[in-house]
């Protein structure tokens, strides 16, 4: 990955480009922009972008319709969908098109840059070039037994105050077991806000790597 994360933001709010302009220049990020979807569309094959920023209310061609098509050109960049409506059903049509995550508006931008960097060292580690040491087997082993000992699924924030990893180590651990098939990952969908992610230990998965 360069130096700098190529960030495409797709949004046809210029007030918004503005201020994902100022969030990515204070975390270090390289920012792209694009108006509509079609012109996503355009920059995403000259680009190669490390992850996307998608709206929702856009026009010509919504947020949804726009992750379901770059999914289809690319199934690992992560895609973040920046949006006022937390609905479930929204929420449910994103994870379906192939959205990675979600960060409400207004834009805050502790939030934000936190977002960014999980999905953006998360797809790193996918692709092999984090450059961050392997595996722990005892970080591991903490992890796993967290689960197991659990009597309903987690989320990343519960199992790094149990365990009292950080929050990224977690999720890099956790989306190696999901790899493996050791954890199952599914969607909870509270009473407000964007849903949570939880994970929860396979059957007869407790003791094996």
């Amino acid at each position: 990955m360069p130096s700098k994360p190529q960030i495409l933001a797709v949004d046809d709010d210029n007030d918004i480009l503005y201020t994902l302009g100022a969030i990515a220049d204070l975390a270090g990020w390289k920012l792209h922009t694009a108006t509509t979807g079609q012109e996503a569309l355009l920059t995403y094959t000259t680009l190669s972008p490390d992850l996307i920023m998608v709206d929702y209310h856009m026009p010509g061609m919504d947020g949804v319709t726009l992750v379901r098509k770059i999914r289809a050109l690319d199934g690992r960049v992560p895609i973040v969908i920046l949006t006022v409506d937390d609905r479930h059903e929204l929420a449910a049509q994103f994870r379906a098109a192939g959205a990675s995550d979600f960060a409400l508006k207004p834009i805050k931008a502790p939030d934000l840059i936190s977002r960014i960097e999980l999905n953006l060292e998360l797809s790193a580690y996918q692709k092999g070039d984090t450059g961050q040491k392997g595996i722990s087997t005892e970080t591991m082993a903490l992890v796993r037994k967290c689960l197991a000992t659990a009597k309903e699924a987690l989320t990343i924030n519960e199992i790094a105050e149990i365990t009292g990893l950080a929050y990224p180590t977690v999720y890099r651990y956790l989306n190696h077991l999901d790899i493996l098939n050791v954890v199952k990952s599914f969607d909870d969908y509270g009473k407000v806000g964007r849903p949570k992610k939880r994970y929860k230990l396979l059957r007869g998965k407790s003791s094996s790597l």
